[in-house]
This record gives C-alpha cells, structure tokens and sequence, in this order.
C-alpha cells in the first residue's frame, strides 16, 4: 500500500484559509493578516502568502499592493454572472452524464439526498453544506469530462461561500433541499428537460436570494 505524501506547511496553509473562507469563518470582504495566520498555524509567513496568491487566482482572495489580502466580495453582477455559468456548465454535464453514465448518477445521486435527510433531521447546517457541494460535483464526475470539471472546480470555492452565505435566510436550505430531491428523481427518470427546468428554477433562486440575504446581513452589522 502507498504511503500517503505528508502536506507541506503551504498546502497545510491553503486547506485552512480556504476551509475558513468556504465556511464562512473568514467573512466577505475580511482583512486576511499573513502575521495573524503565520502565527495561529505555527508556521513562517512564506507559505501563507503562496496559500493566499492560490487563494487569489480562485477568486477567494483579493490582493492588492501595500494593502494585503482580503477575502472577496461579490456584486449583485457578479452573482447573476455566477448563476449564468452554473446554469450552462451544469446543464451541460447533466446532457453528458445521463448519456453516458446515468445509473450510477441516479445512485449517488439518491445516497447523497438521504444524506441530507439524515443531517437536517439534526440540524447539521455545515454537514448539509458540505453535502449540496458534493450533489453538484457528481454531475461532473460523472459526465466524463475533463475540462468542464476543471472549469467547475475553478470556482467551486466561490459557489459554496455563496451557499453558506444563503443558508443564512429563512427556509431557505428546506427549500434547497426540496429542489435536490426533484433533481435527483428527474435523473432517475432520465428526464432531461425537466432536469434542465428544475436547475434553471434552482439557480434562479440564488440570484433573487443574493440580494435579500446581503440586505439582511447590512442591517444585522448596524
């Protein structure tokens, strides 16, 4: 059996500020101290400015010179345009996934949704998180392409700050959750055109959600 290659410090550094950004431990918009975090994770300020410059170039951190690293923002614009990408990538590796691997993508699909079940029943808000992530990553996995993975994964990071951010309204990860169970019956049933309607009406929800949970958050910091 192959021994598992130990992390190095930057790598140590990147699953941390990331995991913390995603969570939302690290807020939007957050200054980011290479001294703090150097300090908090034992380590020399190198690694922290490589995890940071990788944390950049996936859209999670702002680095702007003699001001530092803070963790990104994102504009209503922005958020539409997120949709927009979600809607075209992810409809197109429904297509692929259901031409070529449909089975499979219904059976995960539905251990994935029972999952859910199992983490709403106790109220495990970061479980459930973690767990919308995965439901969207096996479209992928299972469409058998390379380069729309990659694409995904670039700003998969993003996506699921943006979710955690939005699991903050009212209803809403019930709501997820009810759109997650459609989804994964219209894969049973091979139904592409209903898959592609219920993503649309998924997605959409994000952009007009965007808007009142950034409003919310505005009244809560005053």
């Amino acid at each position: 059996m192959a021994l598992e290659r130990p992390k190095s410090l930057r790598e140590l550094a990147l699953e941390y500020l990331r995991n913390r950004i995603v969570d939302g431990t690290f807020q939007m918009g957050q200054v980011l101290s290479e001294r703090k975090i150097s300090e908090e994770l034992g380590v020399s300020k190198s690694p922290v400015r490589e995890a940071l410059a990788q944390l950049r170039d996936e859209g999670l951190v702002d680095i702007e010179p003699q001001k530092g690293a803070r963790v990104f923002t994102l504009s209503e614009e922005e958020v539409i345009q997120i949709c927009d990408f979600r809607q075209a990538i992810e409809s197109a590796s429904f297509e692929l996934a259901l031409q070529r691997d449909p089975a499979r993508l219904a059976k995960n699909m539905d251990r994935v949704v029972q999952k859910m079940v199992a983490k709403k029943a106790v109220d495990d808000e970061d479980a459930y998180i973690a767990l919308d992530n995965e439901f969207h990553h096996l479209v992928f996995e299972h469409a058998g392409n390379d380069y729309l993975t990659a694409s995904y994964t670039r700003y998969v990071g993003k996506i699921a700050a943006l979710r955690k951010l939005l699991s903050q309204l009212p209803k809403h990860t019930d709501l997820s959750f009810d759109e997650h169970q459609c989804l994964a019956e219209a894969v049973r049933k091979g139904d592409l055109t209903e898959i592609k309607a219920l993503l649309a009406e998924h997605i959409d929800r994000t952009r007009k959600a965007y808007k009142t949970a950034t409003g919310l958050l505005q009244k809560s910091d005053h």
